[in-house]
């Protein structure tokens, strides 16, 4: 059971991922390489299929430099949650994502960052 200052309603951590979740599109469209490895912790994990360069990134700078590679050829992102389970502190959300021909599910666990959630994994297919 969560503390009591650790409580929140579902409806409004909902809200919360929603709006990381947004972020996250909203700097990928902009092709914004720092602000999207910003919504990462220092120590995140990305794996993914496709693109350039390796299937792992670890770390915000090796998201920075990842994106930053491929904001020079891509397209934008269309994302959306699809749902979301609770470890502990932490979220689990499951999204659904377009950026040009590929379509897939991306897994993000998101963690509490001062007053913000920040990806400290992220999984695409």
């Amino acid at each position: 059971m969560l503390p009591k200052s650790k409580k929140r309603s579902i409806p409004e951590v909902r809200q919360q991922i929603e709006a990381a979740q947004m972020k996250f599109v909203e700097a990928f469209n902009k092709h914004d390489a720092a602000a999207v490895a910003a919504l990462f912790t220092q120590d995140a994990v990305e794996v993914w299929q496709g693109w350039t360069g390796d299937a792992v990134a670890s770390g915000q700078e090796a998201i920075e430099k990842r994106y930053a590679v491929d904001f020079a050829s891509s397209p934008s992102i269309v994302g959306k949650l699809v749902q979301q389970y609770a470890i502990g502190y932490d979220i689990c959300a499951i999204t659904e994502y377009s950026v040009g021909v590929w379509r897939g599910y991306k897994a993000i666990i998101y963690v509490r960052d001062a007053d913000t959630w920040k990806i400290r994994m992220a999984y695409s297919n």
